[in-house]
């Protein structure tokens, strides 16, 4: 029997923010009239696996465990389309939303309300999180910095990743989660996942999907929590988290460490202490 594997979503390293792990976001803005924010839906599935590998493909993390990926570019597509179809299929939907920007797909206007003249660029996943949920509710669909996959096929082989590294990192940002995100005394809502397809960087698209979550999290009072890097950290500055812990992850073969940000907002005390409980 095969094990199911882990593939990185490295957000939290080096690449983007995943918010949650790491995070691709915009921090320039230079607006685009032309473009929508909406739930997203099964039939945006191929857009949202394009914007995903074509963002984080170029960051440290990902570069270092998809060793083999320029190699296997249509497999390493294939198999990640076939894992996020299943994780969207076992979507809580009580605890996991999830927003897409679409601009025209012929680079015109909106006709109708027929989605296949849209192109999604950009994507969010937020999950709500409960204090101290019990192991047999603790795992969320679409986490970054490991995603579980029993795939079929040939994408059992794992031919485009370095499976040693991949399962260390992923080891390491399970023990982050859990410290900063899980062992929270209270409610909160988690930027698991967001990215921006490079060719759209710049539109202010990652600061729009935040703010989306902003307002959510502001309406029921809870705080916004999130796992930023390098890349990820000036947007979620300027928009008013405050940095509370910095996470390195140590690589393999002398190649030194990656590094991610604990950040949080409260809307109504910015400068209150974190309810982290740190042991």
């Amino acid at each position: 029997m095969h094990k199911p594997f882990i593939i990185i979503v490295l957000c939290t390293l080096h690449s983007i923010t995943c918010a949650g792990l790491a995070l691709f976001t915009n921090g320039a803005r230079t607006p685009v009239s032309n473009h929508k924010l909406r739930p997203a839906v099964e039939d945006d599935l191929d857009d949202i696996v394009t914007v995903f590998i074509d963002a984080f493909r170029p960051s440290a993390g990902w570069q270092y465990a998809h060793l083999r990926d320029d190699d296997y570019t249509n497999y390493t597509w294939t198999c990640t389309r076939q894992f996020f179809q299943g994780e969207w299929e076992s979507l809580h939907r009580s605890r996991t939303f999830a927003n897409v920007i679409t601009v025209p797909r012929d680079g015109g206007q909106y006709f109708s309300s027929d989605r296949a003249g849209e192109r999604v660029v950009s994507f969010g996943v937020w999950n709500w999180m409960k204090p101290q949920e019990d192991a047999a509710d603790s795992s969320f669909s679409f986490r970054p910095h490991q995603l579980h996959a029993a795939l079929g096929g040939k994408c059992l082989e794992h031919l485009d990743v370095n499976t040693t590294r991949a399962a260390d990192l992923a080891q390491q940002l399970s023990l982050a989660v859990e410290k900063y995100i899980r062992n929270l005394t209270e409610p909160q809502l988690y930027l698991n996942l967001l990215a921006t397809h490079p060719d759209w960087d710049g539109h202010g698209f990652g600061a729009e999907q935040v703010e989306a979550g902003l307002q959510e999290a502001a309406r029921v009072g809870m705080p916004v929590t999130l796992l930023a890097s390098p890349d990820g950290w000036p947007l979620y500055d300027s928009l008013g988290f405050r940095s509370l812990a910095n996470i390195t992850h140590e690589m393999f073969d002398g190649l030194g460490t990656l590094w991610s940000e604990y950040m949080r907002w409260d809307e109504e005390e910015p400068g209150a202490p974190s309810a982290l409980i740190v042991q």
